[in-house]
């Protein structure tokens, strides 16, 4: 199969992009995978820098994590929830710690796993109502020591993101034989309506950006550690006037990451 993009002036990005979304739901999955049990799952860890998409959510500071996922029986829905120190980040309104709550749906169709679900962003204690909900879905599959995933992830108008939003992404994986480490490579892009310029700056500065991110894993066991390399496009562009939005805190950053999976 052939893929082609040859519309005028297109983002080369965006091409890549999509090239890698729609691999990640055409090419082939281990059969074996199809019949894995779910299990409940637990990790924590600490960054020194909590980026999403790019941006920072802890205002450029370290940030702590701990998430858990919990199957609801054997046909493939599942809890999850996780906490994030913030510290005090302008983004979330002052909140010291960011909560997501979600509930999700994965199967596999032939060869290739789909998921789909629904998360609660929560900002306990932030100065003003932030909190927003945000529904995805995503397929991907695993070859040997190469993993591929496409997903997006759409959160609806809402007062506290000034409007609606729109990511799209892809993820690459590839496991060293015979080593403990893996490479990794994602990148993504976000748009979306604007209501109120103000609030969209805090998921959009600068407007629709993408972003993107090269990193290194050694698993040992539970324990993990990684350097990531992320960066957007945002600063290439006029960030709205906005105490939520922090062109300095979407800059590209080296991150290192340590954390344990039980």
């Amino acid at each position: 199969m052939r893929l082609r993009c040859s519309a005028p002036g297109a983002d080369p990005r965006l091409s890549l992009l999509a090239g890698a979304a729609l691999l990640s739901v055409t090419a082939a999955l281990p059969a074996h995978a199809q019949s894995e049990t779910q299990r409940p799952t637990l990790s924590v860890e600490l960054t020194t820098d909590a980026r999403e998409r790019g941006i920072s959510w802890s205002d450029g500071d370290a940030s702590l994590r701990g998430s858990a996922t919990i199957p609801l029986g054997d046909q493939g829905f599942s809890a999850s929830a996780s906490v994030a120190t913030l510290n005090d980040s302008p983004r979330h309104g002052g909140a010291a710690v960011g909560i997501d709550l979600g509930a999700s749906y994965a199967q596999y169709l032939g060869p290739v796993r789909v998921d789909g679900g629904v998360t609660g962003h929560f900002f306990p204690g932030s100065d003003r109502a932030l909190s927003y909900v945000e529904l995805g879905g995503g397929a991907g599959f695993a070859l040997g020591p190469v993993q591929l995933d496409g997903f997006a992830r759409y959160a609806p108008k809402q007062s506290a993101i000034g409007g609606d939003n729109f990511y799209v992404g892809a993820e690459g994986r590839l496991g060293i034989p015979v080593t403990p480490f893996t490479l990794i490579a994602g990148i993504g892009h976000t748009s979306g309506n604007v209501d109120d310029a103000v609030r969209a700056a805090r998921l959009r500065p600068g407007g629709s950006y993408m972003d993107w991110r090269l990193g290194v894993e050694h698993v040992t066991g539970p324990l993990v550690l990684g350097l990531d390399y992320v960066d957007t496009d945002i600063s290439d562009r006029a960030i709205v006037p906005s105490p939520y939005a922090d062109g300095g805190n979407a800059d590209s950053r080296l991150l290192a990451r340590v954390g344990l999976n039980f």
